[in-house]
């Protein structure tokens, strides 16, 4: 299928037929400029072969300790209300005629490999994903794991997912012993 590139989505994305399959997140794609020129969640074009075969949406947001589990929540530095920065895979969604082609095993890498890039700069700990019920063994696949509880709204629909992106456990597991 060739290099994959991402562009950041334009207005021209509200008039897509593109079609993934499901209709939430085919509206979810039809919808996402507004949220992208507002900085609240960019959406972004999968190009290959110069052709548009997918969409995938990411935001910041803040993640309760208490929905983690204990060896993430049991540490709270008190800067940010007992709260953990995280990225957001809203969707990656890729066009019905392109499926099974490993588009979105590389675009879920390539962000992936983004956001552990980005936690050499910016404290982000952990990347979050809402994944859809028929997907959870590929997430588990990629390295990501279970929350401990799902959000209301989610049950029966999609699984509450992260992967831990911490840098530091050495560092962490020197300055425990070194106060206790």
């Amino acid at each position: 299928m060739g290099e994959l590139q991402f562009k950041i989505v334009s207005r021209k994305v509200e008039q897509s037929n593109f079609d993934c399959g499901i209709e939430s997140i085919n509206a979810d794609i039809v919808n996402s400029y507004y949220p992208t020129i507002l900085q609240h969640a960019y959406a972004y074009s999968i190009i290959a072969n110069n052709r548009i075969v997918g969409y995938f949406q990411i935001m910041f947001r803040d993640i309760e300790l208490n929905d983690l589990p204990e060896d993430i929540s049991e540490y709270d530095s008190g800067k940010k209300e007992n709260k953990i920065s995280a990225v957001h895979i809203n969707f990656i969604a890729i066009d019905k005629r392109y499926h099974r082609n490993n588009l979105g095993t590389f675009t879920l890498r390539i962000i992936i490999e983004y956001v552990r890039q980005l936690t050499q700069r910016w404290p982000i700990r952990i990347i979050t994903i809402d994944a859809r019920n028929e997907l959870i063994h590929w997430y588990k696949e990629e390295g990501f794991l279970f929350m401990p509880h799902n959000r209301a709204g989610q049950d029966g629909v999609t699984r509450a997912m992260y992967m831990d992106c911490f840098r530091y456990q050495k560092e962490l597991n020197d300055y425990i012993e070194s106060i206790s």
